[in-house]
């Protein structure tokens, strides 16, 4: 008798141990509405970042999304947290940004807080926090030059 209740023990605390709290177990749908999009040229590329040390190098979640589709709002599963996200226009559908011979972009970016960065941008400047599946984050398309 003793042997089935220790097991039974040990049983539901090895199960309440692994399990996590119900905000980190599931995903729950980023929103982000996208603006001034040039329609049916190339597609839109969609970042997020959880990092600093990883951004605007290796994003955690990537979207590739055709401009022939209707854009109204994107949704993305991730868990609450902070997000920097970026975003571009890729004219010409080759996965990655264009930019001119000093780095400039040549295809239209935007940032998560409509941050429009004068230079490099910041993990920070772009950061959003995400604790609410009804929050849309509304991020408007702009050309550098």
């Amino acid at each position: 008798m003793i042997k089935i209740v220790a097991l039974s023990l040990f049983i539901s605390l090895a199960y309440s141990s692994n399990s996590l709290p119900e905000n980190a177990q599931q995903k729950k749908l980023l929103e982000i509405e996208i603006s001034n999009i040039q329609k049916t040229k190339g597609q839109v590329i969609i970042d997020i970042y959880s990092t600093k040390a990883t951004w605007l190098k290796k994003p955690d979640v990537r979207k590739i999304i055709s401009t022939e589709k209707d854009l109204d709002v994107i949704s993305i599963d991730v868990p609450f947290g902070t997000y920097a996200i970026s975003i571009f226009q890729d004219i010409n559908k080759n996965g990655e940004l264009e930019r001119n011979f000093i780095g400039i972009p040549k295809e239209p970016i935007g940032f998560g807080n409509n941050y429009k960065p004068f230079g490099y941008p910041k993990f920070e400047s772009a950061s959003i926090q995400f604790s609410s599946s009804t929050q849309v984050q509304n991020i408007k398309l702009f050309k550098v030059f």
